[in-house]
Order: C-alpha cells, then structure tokens, then sequence
C-alpha cells in the first residue's frame, strides 16, 4: 500500500512537466514579484495596523488597535501560503525518504529562501529585523502553504484528509489564544495607587520639557533631560488618564534596570469589562541611537511569560521600535540614555520629524492633500470676504456664517464631514492660533496675511477675544484627535494660567473650550449632522445657540486659591461649576 502511494506520488510530480510546469514556474516568479511590490508599498507606506496616536487614549480604540494587529498578523501569513503551495508543487522533493515526510523539506527551504529576499526588500536591507521580527509569520504561512502543496501531491485521499486536519489545528490555535488572552485578563486591576497630578505637577513638567525642547538644538548641539521616577509616574498618570480614569501605571527605578506596572481597563460589552495588567522588569538604553533592552521577567494577568520567549523577543521588539517611522527620528536623535537610581538620564540632539508624521499622529485625512486643498480655499475664501468690507470689522458670526456657507456649496460634489472639517481647521488658524497650521500642514498664503491677521487678532465671542481662540482652538483639536484630548488641552491651559504671573484659572475659557469642542462633534458627527450644521449657519449665527453665557462664571482664580477654595482639579467646588458649564453647553440649540 505505501509503495501504491509512492507511486501515485512520483507519478503525480512527474506529471507536473512540460508545459504545465512551465506555467507553474510563470505563476511563482508573478508571485514573487507580487510579493516584492507589497513589500515596497508596505516600507512607503508604515504599519497597515497603524493607527492615529492620539486616538489610542481611548479605551475601544486601543482594543481595536491590539485587534488589528493580530488581523495584520493573520493577513502575513496568508500571504505566504501561495508561495510555500507553488514551491511544495514545482520543487522536487528529492530521495524517497525526503517523500515519506508531510512536508517537502526542499520545498519549505526554497520558499523560506524567498520569503527573506522579499522581508529584506521590506526593511531595506536591515538583516537584523529581517531574522528577529520579520519572519515568523511569513514563514510560518511557508510552512502551511507547503503541508497543503505536499497534501496535494499525496492524491485524493491525503486531499479529503486535508481539511479536517486543516479544522483541528485552527480550532486549537484559536483555543490555546482565546485562553492565553482570557487568563491575561482579570478581574480586578494591580494593587497600586497611580501618582497624583496636580497643576503645579503640571506646570513643573511643562515648563522642564519646554526649556528642554530638541527642536530649538542646531546640528551639534544637545540637551541633557533628567527625568526622576516621581516625574514619569506624573507623566505615565497624566497621560492614562485622559482617555480613561480606569488606567494607570507605575514605574520604579532601583537601579540600573526599571520595572513597569499597568492596569488598563478592557470594555467586553453589555457594560462588563476585565482588566489587562502586565508587570515587566527589564534593563536598557540607548546609545547614539541604537536601542538596547532586556526583558527579564514578564507577567501579562495569570500568565507568566518563559525567560526564553522573552529574551528572544527583546530583540525583536528593540528592532521595530528603532526601525518604525514613528519612533525612529526620536530615537535617532538620543546621544545616550541611562537608567540611573531613581531616575533616567537622557541626552539628545535635534529632532527631524521626518514628512507625514502627522498623518500617523493624527490620522491619514490629516494633511492629506485633498484637506489641505479644502482648508486654503477656506482660508482664501474668508480672506476675501475680509478685504471686501475693510470699514466694518468682521464679527464672528460673519465668520462661521461665510466659511460653512463655502462647505455647503463645495458639498454638492464632496463629502460635508470633510468639508466641515476643513472649514474648522481654517477658522481654528485664522481665528484661533496660527500654530495650528503645524499640525495640518501649509495652508496659509505665502503674502498679504499680515493685515488680515491683525484683523482677526480683535474678532470678538460675547465681547471677548480670548474666548474667540478658545472656541476655535478647541474646535480644531476635537477633530484632529479626541475631544477628550481637547477637553484636556483647554484644561492644561487654564491650570498653567493659574501659576503666578499667568491670567488664572478661568471657569469661562473652560466653557469656551467644551463649546468649541462640541460644535465640532456634532459639525462633523455624520453626513446628516454635517448638512444640518450648515443649513443652520447659513441661515444666520445666534450666538445663544452655539455659546451660552460665560461671564458669571469665576476666572482670574490663583494657584493657592484654586486648591484651597475650589479643592484642586476634580474638588467638590470644581465639580460643581464643571457640571455647570456642562449643563450650559448642553443646552445650546444647536447641539441637539
């Protein structure tokens, strides 16, 4: 019987000849080739599970992102089982014992073969990424593209055999995952209090970041930073907390190797949740930018990690963040970085964002050129109805009035969303903050802005400018990122005010900013909101309807006042004039 088989075998490869053979050869090169332009597409074009950084503060979207990535991960594997299937078919299998095996060895070596030339087109010739982070999937798609093609050449019976085989080990793949994730998940988070923010906090940080900044460095120059353990642990809090108050992490430096904990709430639906807490201890740093770490120990939930999995995959993860675009100039830029006892020292040079950073920080519609055709012909636009009226100053109503007026009329052809978008983004540099153009890209013209600009300088919200830059501001962060994040922002800038020598902290910017950001949700929630949001501004700005009363509300509020009288950020008095400018934003008309 297994000579009978043999013989079906051998017959079945010797019939793969001539020109059928030929066409099989053809097929592969094509393949290969195939694969090569993805891999070029793929080294322009960054990380296919890349998502917006700024939306990973949000609890769903991060779940999302860790999805994505095991479809990304899933996908690469399906793009080598053509390979290994076509290699397995046209690459003899050698001796008669090569042919006994389940999988042509031979086969699975040349499909191997070609799987690196085409990873090392993808990273450009980086030999190291290619072995440690860049095989694993392609070759194991290799592999199962090969059982499949030696499958096939066994005949009928291996072929009907095939796909039950093909079943169980999918079915126990994603049992062993589905388990490995449910024991990383618990329900309760890691037994540690997160580190306190407070606005002087704040204010210290912003302040040793900002005299610190790699961007104002020429080419030989540097910056030393020093960062102690209390500073990441207020940055580590700051930064969780804004997308959810279920997050939270900690770090300890006793010495030249640092340990992190993280406790991260993960939505399951229906309103039930776990909780993903990991605790690593490993060593590290870097030096003129190459980037060295260890994991040495590694608990995600209940489950404990191997020493042996984890020191391979230190590598693998110290390559991917030297080589993706998003990490890569801030870790070019580092001189030197060392773990010292109770803190971490760094020295860097210049940073060299490198061109579409934007994009992978807030989105691909970000600086795209179809938006940043739209936001210059908002801004042309606005310009122009400026200049026709140079005795009377524009209000602004006249503002929002002509900029959603050009958003409607340039919808009859393309998407509202977009439009508005644009509209606010234009609006948010005119009238907000002309920085605001770095996070988009040139919009503005090159000559004759100067003018318009001191006009605009003095365009007033309820008789206040500053509640203009406000709204607008706010306004175009919304939509860059989250509204959390503008909410956050808007409250970033009151606490630096009350530091002394600022204006204060002030209740009224606060509702300017939660009313800016909550006319661009719903300016730009969905096509139907979008179409209703102009209508109504083209029919007239009432201000009542997109801005309530501000001007009882308490400003000019000192440091020392804010924390003794109102009880800090998120004290009882805090609360109550927070949930009031809720209640008057939320009753705004046109945010219904």
């Amino acid at each position: 019987m297994v000579a009978r088989n043999e013989d079906s075998a051998g017959n079945l490869e010797r019939g793969w000849s001539g020109r059928q053979k030929c066409v099989g050869w053809v097929i592969l090169v094509a393949y290969f080739l195939l694969l090569v332009y993805r891999a070029l597409h793929a080294r322009a074009g960054g990380d296919a599970a890349g998502v917006p950084v700024w939306e990973l503060q949000d609890s769903h979207r991060l779940v999302g992102w860790m999805v994505g990535l095991v479809v990304v991960a899933v996908c690469e594997l399906a793009y080598y089982l053509p390979l290994g299937f076509l290699t397995a078919v046209l690459v003899p299998r050698g001796s008669a014992w090569l042919r006994r095996l389940p999988i042509s060895l031979p086969a699975l070596g040349a499909a191997g073969a070609i799987a690196t030339l085409v990873r090392a087109v993808e990273t450009a010739g980086s030999w190291r990424l290619v072995a440690f982070a860049g095989l694993a999937f392609p070759l194991l798609g290799c592999l199962l593209g090969a059982w499949m093609g030696t499958t096939w050449l066994r005949g009928r019976r291996a072929r009907l055999w095939f796909l039950p085989k093909l079943a169980l080990l999918t079915l126990l793949a994603a049992l062993s995952m589905g388990l490995f994730l449910w024991l990383s998940l618990e329900e309760q988070p890691l037994l540690f209090e997160a580190t306190p923010v407070t606005s002087a906090e704040k204010r210290r940080l912003v302040e040793l970041i900002r005299s610190k900044s790699p961007r104002s460095l020429d080419e030989d120059e540097t910056h030393t930073l020093r960062l102690t353990e209390h500073d990441i642990n207020v940055l580590f809090s700051w930064g969780l907390s804004v997308g959810s108050p279920k997050r939270k992490a900690k770090v300890d430096l006793p010495g030249d190797s640092a340990s992190l904990s993280v406790s991260m709430n993960v939505p399951l639906g229906r309103g039930r949740s776990r909780y993903l807490n990991a605790r690593i201890v490993g060593e590290g740093g870097v030096e003129e930018g190459i980037l060295n770490f260890r994991v040495n120990r590694c608990r995600l939930g209940a489950v404990e990690l191997p020493r042996w999995f984890l020191r391979s995959l230190s590598p693998v993860v110290a390559s991917l963040l030297s080589h993706d675009r998003r990490s890569r100039p801030f870790v070019e830029a580092i001189r030197s970085m060392v773990l010292e006892p109770g803190s971490v020292q760094c020295t860097y040079g210049p940073l060299q964002l490198p061109p579409g950073f934007r994009q992978d920080l807030f989105g691909p519609t970000v600086g795209s050129e179809a938006v940043l055709a739209s936001i210059r012909a908002q801004i042309a636009h606005l310009l122009i109805v400026i200049d026709r009226s140079p005795s009377s100053p524009p209000t602004f109503g006249m503002c929002f009035e002509a900029a959603f007026a050009l958003a409607r009329d340039r919808s009859v052809g393309n998407d509202p969303v977009a439009e508005n978008r644009a509209a606010i983004f234009a609006l948010g540099v005119l009238l907000g903050h002309p920085r605001v153009e770095e996070f988009l890209g040139p919009v503005r013209p090159d000559g004759g802005y100067g003018a318009a600009r001191r006009t605009l300088r003095h365009v007033t919200l309820r008789g206040r400018s500053d509640w203009t830059k406000h709204f607008c501001v706010s306004a175009a962060i919304a939509i860059l990122s989250h509204q959390t994040v503008s909410n956050a922002a808007g409250l970033l800038k009151e606490e630096l005010d009350a530091d002394t020598g600022g204006s204060g902290f002030s209740f009224s910017d606060l509702l300017a900013d939660r009313a800016g950001t909550t006319f661009a949700v719903v300016a730009t929630r969905d096509e139907a909101a979008a179409r209703a949001m102009q209508d109504r501004l083209v029919r007239g700005f009432r201000i009542d309807e997109f801005f309530p009363p501000a001007a009882d509300l308490p400003e000019g509020i000192p440091d020392a006042e804010l924390q003794s009288h109102y009880g800090g950020v998120g004290g009882e008095l805090y609360r109550h004039f927070s949930e009031e400018i809720e209640r008057r934003v939320a009753s705004c008309a046109a945010y219904h």
